[in-house]
């Protein structure tokens, strides 16, 4: 099979005498399926451990907006004080539930912390050094056969507000200079109209990025399981971590509710349950979960080209083949499932807004998942503290889709070879201890 460039080419390069290790994987969302992928084709023995179904948490329900361009924190500049205040209210895309207040307010001060100018762009220029690969290695997997359903009509931006789009553009403009990416196309109203003609005319004008892509993140998740069973590595769901057996600073065994399994390497990918985890593993994680939520339409009565991101709701549309799912809230409320009436009814009035007439369809699914989010707004990648044959690859927040083959491709890269083709310095989980030894100091190697 021919490989789709050289940059591709030079991530599977690995050392031979790294292909005989065992590494069992625990989290079999879209973080541990990409990893299994890129661990097994390079020779890795990967069984791979899910607490529940596969790709069935934060996996299922998002928008699979596969779009470098759009990576950045969630702590940005300017995100304290009313801002904060404003976040408590219901119907605000970034909610912050007042009772979870005093259990999260440790997360919080650290999360506030981050919200400066130069913590911003340190993350967000080491996001997009994360992203390079992306489109390359979405093209890798599918030659690999892994079948899923995939677009590349790019992805519009709808505005009502002339100034909200003026700041959008600019930050585009600014992307494209710094990190390389596509130059972004101003649209009036009518031409936004002409591409997506179910957009309301109250619409002043809109922002097209043409190479931008979106997946449906089920098929994925479902063909990289294939793939999985095809590649032989050892698929098992509902089997819980409840411990480890740990000699002389190695991990020598994973129990799970059924039986306990030997190990050469284990890689934490539980999302945002990875925290529960790492604290049997003696290594805190500052990690909290932030509830998505979505409504997937079937066979809807209007029809989109691509993805739509409703500039001055934070909202989004995806058009998927015979659905199209409408989301884009984040809540901060802990880790539970609860489906919250009033903010699926507030992300329904929000998508409205924007359309000439209701959208409906013969059914409807709603969805709310939990996203693993660090304070900082960067993954952990890497080895976990003190631990010399346990890895952790996580909070990746609202981009795990898109990050997702890089991840399991740098991480792949560090467990066989022990050492990354990418810079990773910036994702290192060693930066969340407070007082690292000698042994546990390291360099930020991205600049």
């Amino acid at each position: 099979m021919q490989r789709t460039n050289n940059l591709v080419e030079e991530l599977f390069r690995v050392k031979e005498n790294s292909m005989t290790k065992k590494v069992v994987i625990i989290g079999g969302g879209i973080i541990g399926l990409t990893s299994a992928y890129f661990l097994s084709r390079n020779g890795a023995n990967v069984t791979l451990l899910e607490k529940d179904s596969f790709g069935e948490a934060c996996s299922r329900g998002n928008q699979g907006w596969v779009c470098p361009a759009l990576h950045a924190p969630m702590p940005e500049p300017g995100l304290v004080g009313s801002s904060m205040l404003g976040m408590m209210k219901k119907d605000d895309p970034l909610y912050l539930k007042p009772t979870a207040i005093p259990r999260l307010t440790p997360w919080l001060m650290q999360f506030i912390k981050h919200c400066n100018e130069n913590d911003f762009q340190n993350a967000e220029a080491a996001l997009h050094y994360l992203s390079r690969s992306t489109f390359q290695l979405y093209d890798f997997m599918k030659e690999d056969g892994v079948d899923f359903e995939m677009h590349n009509e790019g992805m519009l931006f709808a505005f009502f507000n002339e100034e909200v789009l003026n700041q959008k553009m600019k930050g585009f403009e600014r992307k494209a200079e710094a990190y390389g990416h596509e130059a972004p196309v101003r649209l009036s109203g009518r031409e936004l109209r002409d591409m997506e003609p179910n957009l309301s005319d109250k619409v002043f004008g809109g922002i097209w990025l043409k190479q931008q892509r979106h997946v449906n993140p089920q098929s994925l998740s479902k063909a990289l399981i294939d793939k999985l069973a095809e590649m032989n590595v050892e698929m098992r769901p509902n089997e819980e971590v409840i411990g480890f057996d740990i000699n002389d600073e190695k991990i020598t065994a994973v129990q799970t509710s059924n039986e306990l399994i030997n190990a050469d390497t284990i890689l934490v990918t539980a999302g945002a349950w990875s925290s529960l985890l790492t604290k049997k593993l003696n290594y805190s994680l500052p990690m909290e979960a932030g509830k998505g939520y979505s409504i997937t339409i079937s066979n809807p009565n209007l029809s989109f080209t691509r993805p739509l991101y409703l500039g001055d709701s934070k909202a989004g549309i995806t058009p998927f083949t015979g659905k199209v799912r409408i989301g884009g809230t984040m809540e901060l409320s802990g880790i539970n499932l609860k489906l919250d009436r009033g903010r699926i009814d507030s992300l329904r009035e929000s998508i409205l807004k924007y359309l000439k007439e209701p959208l409906t369809g013969d059914h409807e699914e709603e969805w709310t998942g939990m996203r693993p989010m660090t304070p900082d707004g960067l993954p952990v990648l890497g080895q976990i503290p003190d631990l010399e044959n346990s890895y952790i690859a996580t909070g990746h927040g609202m981009v795990g889709v898109a990050m997702a083959p890089a991840t399991g491709k740098i991480i792949s890269d560090i467990i066989l070879s022990g050492e990354a083709k990418s810079k990773v310095g910036h994702f290192n989980p060693k930066r969340f201890v407070k007082k690292p030894s000698k042994s546990q100091t390291y360099k930020m190697f991205f600049t």
